[in-house]
Parts: structure tokens; sequence; C-alpha cells
């Protein structure tokens, strides 16, 4: 690593919010830890090594690959599919001994020839939709015809059901409430003594909703959604070099298209970051980064490697010294959230937009 342009990742704080989340559910529900997209950017098999460590029951992934990986790298903790996967996928999900997500018939049978051809038994959970309409079973009809498939076929077991909430953080919790219920009508027809989950990050506030297991995304990387009784510390620094340190006179441009004009003299600093790296360039003339401990405004566009600020009130910043996109220096503290309302996205967005050409570096 040439660049010093990196995100640390703070794995002792990662295990610091799983441990918070099991005081907060309790002994008797079971967390699941999402570690799907990279681990939403922090890292895959590093951040999966350390929910196993500090006691995540399971974990969470989105595409068989993700689970191959997991369980390459020695991972034993059960791995749930959370969306549906293809003939490929599941085939592959039944060599590695990762749980799918299904709810169409048509999902049984490729289960069933995935176990037939590889000796192994595929283990399932039944995807219920109650108001997300993305994916999953949506009548009582359907629901019986998937049991009755499920009934007949070899070498599946049925372990567990589960749904997801559409607008779980939302304070008006009508919506929500309407699809605990909706949820509740399908469990008299499953079978006893299967894993029944429901609550993700925004609304494992909610004891109604936690059954047998939750499953903690956003919220393990420090982003909750809505208010939790334990603190959830920020797991991701992002922090890029100072490569020049410059005076600009009063009138003069600074960077492409000329969008910004010095009305008094100035000293920028130039900073090797930018939308390469997947920092957004609608930050320009409008972001700011962390120099000297305190805040510094960006100047002109983002460059696609490099990013001007405005100094001139800093204390005297030199090449060298490490600017902060995301994190705290000193008593100033920039976050993903308040990227994200810059930007009009989420805080999931904005870590997972930190590319591969940043790298991580991990520290207990």
């Amino acid at each position: 690593m040439y660049r010093r342009t990196f995100a640390r990742v703070d794995l002792g704080a990662y295990a610091a919010n799983v441990r918070a989340l099991r005081r907060m559910i309790g002994g008797d529900t079971k967390l699941l830890a999402v570690v799907k997209a990279d681990a939403y950017g922090h890292g895959l098999v590093p951040v999966a090594r350390t929910a196993e460590k500090a006691g995540a029951d399971w974990l969470g992934v989105a595409l068989a690959e993700e689970g191959e990986t997991l369980r390459g790298a020695g991972i034993r903790l059960p791995i749930l599919i959370l969306g549906p996967a293809n003939e490929a996928g599941t085939r592959a999900a039944v060599k590695s001994g990762l749980t799918m997500a299904v709810f169409t018939p048509s999902h049984i049978r490729m289960a069933q020839q995935s176990a037939e051809a590889t000796g192994l038994e595929a283990q399932v959970h039944i995807k219920l939709d109650t108001g997300m309409n993305r994916v999953g079973v949506k009548t009582a009809e359907e629901l019986s015809a998937l049991l009755d498939a499920l009934a007949h076929a070899r070498g599946i077991r049925l372990t567990g059901a589960f749904t997801h909430f559409a607008d779980g953080g939302n304070p008006d919790t009508r919506f929500t409430d309407g699809q605990l219920a909706r949820f509740q009508t399908f469990l008299p027809l499953l079978p006893p003594g299967i894993l029944i989950h429901a609550a993700a990050s925004s609304a494992l506030p909610r004891a109604d909703a936690r059954f047998g297991m939750v499953r903690a995304g956003i919220a393990l990387y420090g982003y909750p959604s809505v208010a939790y009784s334990e603190r959830m510390m920020p797991v991701m620094r992002w922090e890029a070099e100072v490569t020049h340190v410059k005076e600009v006179a009063a009138g003069e441009a600074v960077g492409y298209g000329v969008t910004f004009h010095a009305r008094e003299p100035m000293r920028l600093a130039t900073i090797a970051v930018g939308y390469g790296d997947g920092y957004s360039r609608l930050l320009s003339n409008r972001g700011q980064v962390l120099l000297g401990g305190r805040r510094c405004p960006i100047i002109g566009r983002l460059c696609m490697d490099q990013v001007m600020v405005d100094v001139t009130g800093a204390d005297r910043i030199r090449v060298g010294e490490s600017a902060v996109l995301l994190g705290d220096q000193g008593d100033e503290r920039i976050l993903a959230d308040e990227l994200a309302e810059l930007l009009g996205t989420i805080p999931y967005e904005v870590l997972l937009a930190i590319n591969g050409r940043v790298p991580r570096i991990y520290a207990e």
C-alpha cells in the first residue's frame, strides 16, 4: 500500500456491538449477524470470524458464493442465504451446508435434485411475504402447496420460517403491526419446532417481533435506524493523506468546471481520494473532511483520484497528514448517516460505496 488512503475496520467495536445486542435481546433469542455484500463493505471473512467469536448464532448472506467463501475460510456457524437461489446456487448451497430461503415448489425441486446429486441434506427456511412484496409466500394456499411439496420431497429438512418488515424503523408502527399480524396468521400452519424470525435491525427493539431469532445487519456496523437501549459503535474509519498544500489568490478558480472561485486568499489542501474510490462526486462543494481536528469544506468538484479542501482556518496542515472522511478526529465526527443525508441516500450505500481500491486495515 503506497498511497495512504485506507479504511480502518475496528473489529473490537464490531464484537462489542454483537455482545451489546446479545444483552439487549436476552439469552433465549438467537442472533443472526448479516454479513452480505462483503459485510456492508467492511470485509466478509474478518467480520464473520469476529461475529462467530463474539457469540453470534447464525450468519446471513445474500449469495451462495458468499456462503462458500465463509465455509472455505473455516467458519462453521449456520449460514442462511436470505434471498432466493437459482439452480447453480442451490447446488452450491447444499454442497457447502448453507440454509436456503424457499417459497415456491420449484425451489423445493431444485433443492431435492441437489440433495440427490450430492448425497447431502438440503436445509431450508420458508420465506413469508407479509407486505414487502419482494419475494415470499403470500397466501395460506401458497404455503399449503409449499408444505405439501416439502412433505413429498427427499433429502430436504425444513428448519425455519421468516419474514421481513418493509418499514420497521417508522415511528408510526401501523404498517409493521399489520405485517406482524399477517405473519402470526401463518405460524399455526407451520410445523412445530422450527426456528421463527422476523425482526431485522430496525424492528429489533420490539420484543413482540423477536420470536426465536433476530437478524442484525446495519446496527452491528454502528448505524441503527432507531433508538437502542445499548450503544452501537461505528466500526469503520476512512482516512486519506494530504498530498499537497497551496495558497490560492482571490479570484482564482478551483477544480474541473471552475465551479468555485476564491473570494479572498485561501489555503487549500489536496487529498488523495476521489470518486474512483467511492467518495461521491455529489459531495463537491458540499461535503467536509476532518483535518487538524476541525471540519474543512470541500472546494470545487471532486476529481476521480483527488479532492481539494479549504484549510485556511485550520492549524498548519502539512503533506502526509491524514484527513478523515468518515469517523472521528479530535472532538469532531463525520458519520455515514451525515454523508447519507447530504447525498439523499442511506448509510448502507455510503458504506458499500467505498470500493476495493481502498484497502481495509483491521484492528482488534
